[in-house]
């Protein structure tokens, strides 16, 4: 497969005549995204065509795709029109001329055939010879030499160098003739093709591409050479032929043949020598071409600065943002503005191609084309004729007339640039300062801030100066658009990719930047902006984590499909140190919420939480048991704390935070996912807990919760009654516990503990309880080891309530049901140990009632 890309493009070069195809009046918006209107007239008609917003200079419909149509229209009709004419000249040239040259031919070629009398000829010769050498006949003297050359007959040799030059003659002209019909055909133009304006100018452009990449033209220009080789060689037989004749005529004929044959030399040498030179030849331009690619080769290219910078500082390259590999349709773009700005010397339409550059998509790879065809310099000479240099002042200054127009050529430099190292021109930065300072466009603005902040990589007025911007679309400023919005922070994520500023400037940018994007995509998430958001997310990470995947960079689709992954290494960095980002209460709030709703989707997909997910529960752990979170709806709450499970080295200091933060998020919240999550995370806390997370359970009445949230699990979920009953019993057997081990030689219990176990038996504990067991719808060995020891312990503070024996009959029951099973002789035992408790119980208040009524019939007595 042939090679399809172009040849190295010179830089381009504006001719001298002006061409009047185009008479156009180009109006800019008055605000951003306004249309552009196009009045043109071509060869007096005047055509009205609608010119796009703001960032779609170079959409499918853009205007300078319909230029772009009138323009190869007009150039490939007069390309083929002059190549058929000239074609249709070789033909009838060709074919006199072979008609000619055939006749020399059949006279020529007879003379080399053997004819009948040619052998009666060679033995009169072959005797006349022997008749020479004979002595007897002494007649040398009266008889003529036998040389041809004084007979004027053309020996064997000379007929056949005549025949072969003549033959190769007739054989380049028909060659040349075959040529002709195939080019006629190679030339053909496009059929009418279907499709976008856009779409039908890369067909156009391929096809231009091709016929350039493969020479087809060089080969039309080079068809008349073969004519001219044939007549050469030609002229060569004829003098060939003429040489064993009449020397005058031969050297007539030569002299007139080298005559015409320096003339056409020197034709070419002065037409390549001097462009301007009238004899041109056809094949001329195609030398000149080609000695000036091998000039460019050899010839270092210049910056493509309007004019050379004082700034003589090293500047470093900034980050590429599009990706490796050169887009096919994207170098046919490209290549297509380049040929416009090539092929036209019309202002109108050269800014038409100009602008074009600016609404081309960040991710366009064949930016390099478009650069090496000195575009940069022609973008700046644009920009500069949109200001007017007041001289009335003390010192200079700068007027702008067309605004609009000079953010475009802004953008379209902010394009050109990426990847390189160019700078700005020191001579436009005032005009530059000018357009960032204007008031009642915030568009313009914006875009002169951003050229300012891409030029000053190491300035952090600069780099403020675009921060400013993107903080007045955070805070809601409606008179930035989306493309706007777009811009800036494309030219924040390049800037901040290049950044060259010291460690304090740094941090200080970063501060001031990730309160403000998280305040953008709190915006953005809002209006569903899915290209600003990705661009946020990108630009977070990169502040917060200092690296990511380059090809999110360049590849739109990518971005957007890892949109969470990329989002939630940057929240979770900032959760995990708000300060350090200058993070506050509102920003942070949102920073969770998103984090969370992001996190747990990323879990759901993998069945396990990234790593960075998982070192960022601790920031969230630390929020939460400080109250930070705030007030957030029930959904996020459970997806907060889906992440906090499970928590583990928990510190003895952390442990009563927490619990306390649990019981007041199941005091508030009346959601039913909201209080099993906080269970889940409250149950291996309490289990074996020491007094002070008892005594913060029972400061925030932690029983009285659980026992409403149980009471709510009746017509809710059984699951999380049977939870809140399951956390009671772990609550009881670790409270006695810990008191237990706080007072080893059996002192009275707490007075809170007693009053909070009060509660426990003035509620419907152990009717839920006796209900639940009774049904057979719980675990053995839950039953065993967590309920049964707990009701121990309980039993312990009021053996004498009446439920004992109801709740002793049912467990027992429970028991021998399950006799067997694992666990169950463990049941019976520890139900042998309540019994003891009630009995010795009800002994007692036996014993003490015996008392009572003896000491009531002593004093009955007495009386």
């Amino acid at each position: 497969m042939a090679d399809t890309r172009l040849e190295p493009l010179k830089p381009i070069t504006r001719r001298d005549r002006r061409s009047s195809s185009y008479a156009s009046i180009w109006s800019y918006p008055s605000s951003p995204g306004s249309q552009y209107t196009l009045t043109q007239s071509v060869d007096g008609t005047e055509l009205r065509q609608p010119w796009e917003g703001l960032g779609s200079e170079a959409g499918e419909n853009a205007q300078v795709w319909h230029i772009y149509k009138e323009e190869s229209t007009k150039f490939d009709a007069a390309t083929i029109d002059g190549c058929n004419r000239g074609i249709d000249v070789l033909l009838v040239f060709t074919g006199l001329f072979s008609a000619v040259l055939t006749t020399f031919i059949i006279q020529s070629y007879q003379q080399m055939l053997p004819g009948p009398s040619d052998t009666t000829n060679a033995l009169l010769l072959q005797l006349l010879s022997d008749i020479r050498q004979s002595s007897a006949f002494n007649i040398s003297s009266h008889l003529p030499p036998l040389s041809s050359s004084q007979t004027g007959v053309p020996t064997t040799s000379q007929l056949h160098w005549v025949n072969g030059l003549w033959f190769a003659a007739l054989a380049c002209s028909l060659s040349g003739a075959l040529v002709c019909m195939l080019a006629k055909q190679w030339i053909q133009p496009l059929p009418n093709i279907s499709g976008s304006p856009k779409h039908r100018a890369r067909q156009r452009q391929r096809r231009h591409t091709q016929l350039q990449s493969w020479h087809v033209f060089a080969v039309i220009s080079a068809l008349p050479l073969l004519l001219h080789i044939s007549l050469l060689l030609f002229f060569a037989g004829v003098i060939i032929l003429l040489w064993s004749g009449d020397i005058a005529i031969m050297a007539s004929t030569f002299t007139i043949v080298a005559l015409a044959y320096i003339f056409y030399l020197g034709s070419i040498w002065m037409s390549l020598a001097y462009p301007d030179f009238p004899y041109q030849h056809p094949i001329t331009e195609q030398l000149r071409r080609w000695m000036a690619r091998q000039t460019a080769r050899s010839t270092p290219q210049n910056s493509g600065d309007l004019e050379s910078n004082s700034d003589e500082r090293i500047r470093s390259i900034r980050i590429p943002m599009a990706g490796p590999m050169v887009n096919q349709d994207d170098y046919v773009d490209a290549c297509s503005i380049v040929w416009l700005l090539q092929q036209s010397s019309n202002d109108r339409i050269v800014k038409a191609a100009l602008q074009a550059i600016a609404g081309l998509p960040r991710e366009f790879s064949a930016f390099h084309i478009l650069r090496e065809a000195g575009t940069i310099r022609m973008v700046l000479q644009q920009f500069s004729c949109c200001f007017h240099r007041d001289h009335s002042f003390s010192h200079t200054k700068w007027r702008v007339n067309d605004a609009e127009g000079a953010a475009v050529y802004c953008r379209a430099w902010i394009r050109l640039t990426h990847g390189t190292s160019e700078s700005w021109p020191s001579n436009l930065h005032q005009p530059l300062s000018t357009l960032k300072d204007t008031t009642g466009n915030f568009h313009v603005s914006a875009i002169a801030a951003c050229v300012s902040a891409l030029d000053a990589l190491d300035s952090r007025t600069s780099q403020i100066g675009l921060l400013s911007h993107i903080n007045r679309v955070a805070s809601g400023d409606s008179t930035y658009d989306e493309l706007t919005q777009r811009w800036l922070l494309n030219t924040f994520l390049e800037c901040s990719l290049s950044w060259e500023l010291r460690a304090a400037v740094l941090n200080d940018l970063v501060k001031r930047a990730v309160p403000t994007l998280l305040q953008l995509l709190q915006h953005a998430t809002e209006k569903s902006g899915i290209q600003i958001r990705a661009t946020i997310a990108l630009i977070l990470t990169y502040l917060t984590q200092g690296n990511f995947d380059p090809e999110l960079l360049w590849d739109e689709e990518k971005r957007h499909l890892n949109f969470s992954e990329t989002l939630i290494p940057s929240l979770a960095s900032v959760i995990q140190d708000p300060d350090r980002f200058g993070v506050t209460a509102g920003p942070l709030i949102f920073t969770v919420s998103e984090f969370s709703r992001h996190a747990v989707q990323a879990f759901e997909r993998s069945s396990r939480f990234p790593p960075h997910v998982d070192t960022a529960r601790w920031g969230l752990f630390k929020l939460f048991i400080e109250g930070r979170i705030g007030i957030v709806p029930d959904n996020l709450l459970v997806d907060i704390l889906q992440i906090l499970h499970p928590l583990d080295n928990i510190t003895s200091e952390q442990k009563p935070l927490f619990v306390k933060a649990l019981v007041r998020t199941l005091s508030t919240s009346v959601d039913v996912d909201v209080a099993i999550s906080s269970i889940r995370l409250l149950e291996p806390i309490l289990i074996a807990c020491s007094s002070s997370v008892v005594n913060v359970f029972m400061e925030e009445n932690g029983i009285s919760t659980l026992l409403r949230v149980a009471r709510t699990g009746d017509t809710d979920s059984r699951r999380l009654q049977l939870d809140c009953l399951r956390i009671l019993c772990i609550f009881i057997q670790s409270s006695a516990t810990a008191f237990s081990s706080e007072n080893p030689l059996g002192q009275s219990r707490s007075p809170a503990l007693e009053e909070q176990f009060d509660i426990i038996f003035q509620s419907d504990f152990f009717t839920t309880l006796i209900a639940t067991v009774g049904g057979r719808r719980w675990w053995l060995s839950e039953i065993a080891e967590i309920w049964v020891p707990a009701l121990i312990h309980l039993c312990q503070v009021q053996p004498q309530h009446h439920l004992w024996r109801s709740v002793e009959t049912v467990f027992r029951d429970f028991a021998e049901i399950n006799d067997g099973e694992e666990g169950s002789q463990r049941l019976l035992d520890d139900l042998g140990r309540l019994r003891t408790i009630i009995d010795s119980s009800a002994a007692s208040l036996e014993n003490l009632c015996e008392v009572l009524l003896m000491i009531l019939l002593y004093f009955y007595r007495w009386d």
